[in-house]
């Protein structure tokens, strides 16, 4: 697997693409090379802030899902859709390795994420019901 993370970091990133391409998992809308289906309304996880940004917001995403009208790129993306949460389907471990394989694939280069952060994020989100809105992340996490 071609990356620069080395270590633990690495095994991470591995770990991260083979759950990346489950079906029905993130590779199905984002697409294998995270470019998305714009004709369906499925962002890009390619050089956003969304993926690339603040570590809480996108860890919350993952939890939670997230559904509405939202701007990727420049581009408005009506979110009928929503996101998938996969707080009950992976495992804070599991989402730390996807997300890291996603903020460094495709192009991407950003921090790891941590299970540690991945729990703690879940910990303090474990009221939350229900999708996050996109006005909610960024009121909560104003886009960088």
């Amino acid at each position: 697997v071609q990356t620069h993370l080395t270590g633990k970091d690495r095994e991470l990133f591995i770990i991260g693409k083979t759950i990346y391409a489950r079906d029905g998992f993130c590779s199905t809308c984002h697409q294998p090379d995270g470019g998305g289906l714009s004709a369906s309304g499925f962002p890009p996880l390619v050089g956003t802030p969304w993926v690339l940004g603040n570590e809480d917001r996108l860890i919350k995403i993952t939890l939670n899902g997230i559904y509405g009208p939202m701007e990727v790129n420049g581009k408005e993306y009506p979110g009928q859709v929503p996101m998938t949460p996969f707080q009950g389907m992976l495992n804070d471990e599991e989402i730390a390795a996807v997300l890291t394989y996603v903020r460094n694939a495709f192009g991407n280069k950003a921090a790891t994420i941590s299970p540690d952060k991945v729990k703690a994020v879940r910990e303090s989100t474990k009221n939350k019901t229900g999708f996050y809105s996109p006005e909610e992340l960024l009121k909560e996490h104003p886009m960088e």
